[in-house]
């Protein structure tokens, strides 16, 4: 009988832990997997900047996509936007491994 009692109070616990977790899932629609990439080139241009060591910046996002590694280009005025985005996909692969580990918790405590 008191072993049903702690097993009961156990389990509310866990899933105060799963709610809690669960709480600090990113939106979905906001994520993007991928890494971002800085890459520096040279334009070609004969009296450029570029030709002289100060090459032009442009960032990418580096994404596998069907066995092949794919280069997005990102314009400037997006970079901090899609960097959120490759962040917020990590934080949900985070979550969804936390809660699932809660889950198989819960399973196993029945």
């Amino acid at each position: 009988m008191i072993s049903d009692k702690v097993k009961l109070m156990d389990e509310k616990k866990i899933l105060k832990e799963r709610r809690k977790i669960y709480g600090q899932m990113p939106m979905v629609e906001e994520s993007i997997r991928g890494s971002l990439v800085v890459m520096r080139r040279t334009c070609g241009k004969a009296n450029c900047r570029c030709q002289k060591g100060q090459k032009h910046r442009a960032m990418y996002l580096s994404q596998s996509h069907n066995g092949k590694t794919r280069m997005i280009y990102i314009p400037k005025n997006m970079e901090k936007r899609v960097d959120q985005y490759i962040k917020n996909y990590q934080k949900i692969k985070s979550v969804l491994n936390r809660l699932s580990d809660i889950n198989i918790k819960l399973l196993t405590k029945r």
